[in-house]
């Protein structure tokens, strides 16, 4: 074999070695894409069917799960949650609105809220109990619970809205009235559960059954003029 064939040859076998070479690098190459690809698209996936917790026409809120406490007796958890926002009606020119309470029953799947939208302001929320020897019950135990929700463009403290009464569980909601500016008392009284509230200005005292929450009555007191 002449020098110039060994030459060719040798090229030749140099030519070979390099181009499995850049194969093997462009199959590598196409390799790491399919599966940059495939990681990103999986995770695409994953974001667009992850159920939100605050709603989706919540996204330019800055909503939050606050504060989580055990409904003695029930072992329903009760989450509050809050919005967080920079304003001046608050001294410290900041502060929290609670928008609405989740509740997690542990014997069912999914949660419930107590309002379907969270474009609500729940004012003072207050807690009926009754007292018990009952060392898991400390601060008694809960009978319901007493609200206003107010719209979220009213004030918090000229503005009216809507008194609900619900169970520990917020299972059972009961709207009392319409236009109520603020809750003065809610508690239990023998085996009632006493609410009195300013509605246009006006007492109403409203009673309900301690066990079904069932309204039993409703008056509205007339208040003598002062000289």
């Amino acid at each position: 074999m002449t020098k110039p064939q060994k030459f060719f040859r040798l090229l030749w076998r140099i030519n070979a070695v390099l181009i499995l070479i850049a194969m093997g690098a462009i199959a590598f190459g196409a390799i790491v894409l399919i599966v940059q690809e495939t990681a990103h698209r999986a995770r695409t996936n994953r974001d667009t069917a992850a159920p939100s917790a605050i709603g989706a026409d919540d996204s330019e809120l800055n909503l939050q799960m606050g504060r989580t406490s055990l409904v003695p007796g029930t072992g329903v958890l009760r989450t509050d949650l809050t919005l967080r926002r920079e304003s001046d009606k608050f001294s410290s020119g900041g502060g929290s609105e609670t928008r609405n309470i989740l509740f997690i029953d542990p014997n069912e799947k999914k949660g419930r809220w107590l309002l379907p939208d969270n474009k609500h302001i729940l004012g003072e929320i207050s807690d009926i109990t009754e007292r018990s020897t009952d060392a898991e019950c400390e601060s008694g135990r809960p009978i319901a619970t007493a609200v206003v929700v107010k719209d979220s463009n009213d004030s918090e403290t000229t503005g009216k809205g809507k008194l609900l009464l619900f169970d520990p569980t917020g299972k059972k909601v009961i709207e009392v009235a319409n236009d109520v500016s603020e809750i003065h008392l809610a508690s239990l009284t023998g085996n009632e559960v006493v609410i009195l509230y300013e509605r246009n200005s006006r007492l109403v005292r409203t009673a309900f059954s301690r066990d079904s929450l069932v309204k039993q009555t409703e008056l509205e007191i007339d208040l003598p003029k002062i000289k």
